[in-house]
């Protein structure tokens, strides 16, 4: 098998919009600035919903400028999202059955090694999507799937965090209560505050 930085399989890097794109930057400066083999978390494919129109210009420009990491324009990829602000549940249930047709189809085909987001809804779909197709034998039992739980969540996990809590490889936590009440879960880390 090759090293991870010479494999064309992506890191999958899910957007949200808002405060949970100011926190992917800080993540992914880290992981560059912080790897002792930068390669090994490249190629990444940046996945946003098709109606987050401020996340694509704020995230590229953000890296571009912190650590001077150029990011192509056909490394994003938009997606449906499975829930707008204010949509009504019932509806809900249609979205979200056309995010996870779309979610199952691009990891099938792309393959994605790595799985990284820290709790928009966007990402519920792909996380799970990707937990089945290796428990079907499909996707490659390497690729891992890890979630930070978003900053602002000191207590409480979010719908996001409840949902996926139990499909993920690796699930962080920021802040001494949520490890104390979630610690108890082999996948739950606690590196204290990493924002």
């Amino acid at each position: 098998m090759p090293a991870f930085g010479l494999t064309s399989k992506p890191v999958y890097v899910i957007l949200g919009s808002g405060g949970h794109t100011s926190e992917m930057v800080k993540i992914i400066q880290a992981l560059f600035q912080l790897s002792e083999e930068p390669g090994y978390y490249k190629p990444q494919k940046y996945l946003l919903a098709t109606t987050d129109t401020t996340s694509k210009v704020r995230f590229k420009k953000a890296l571009e400028e912190s650590i001077n990491h150029h990011i192509e324009p056909d490394a994003f990829i938009e997606v449906p999202r499975s829930r707008e602000v204010g949509q009504s549940w019932l509806s809900t249930i249609f979205t979200t059955l056309y995010a996870f047709i779309w979610s199952f189809w691009l990891i099938f085909r792309d393959q994605p090694r790595l799985i990284l987001c820290n709790g928009p809804s966007t990402c519920v779909p792909f996380c799970i999507a990707a937990y089945l197709w290796r428990l079907a034998g499909r996707l490659e039992r390497e690729t891992k799937i890890i979630f930070i739980e978003s900053f602002c969540r000191v207590h409480t996990l979010s719908l996001s965090g409840k949902i996926l809590l139990h499909f993920v490889d690796l699930f962080v936590v920021q802040w001494q209560p949520l490890a104390d009440k979630y610690g108890h879960k082999k996948n739950v880390k606690y590196f204290g505050n990493i924002m």
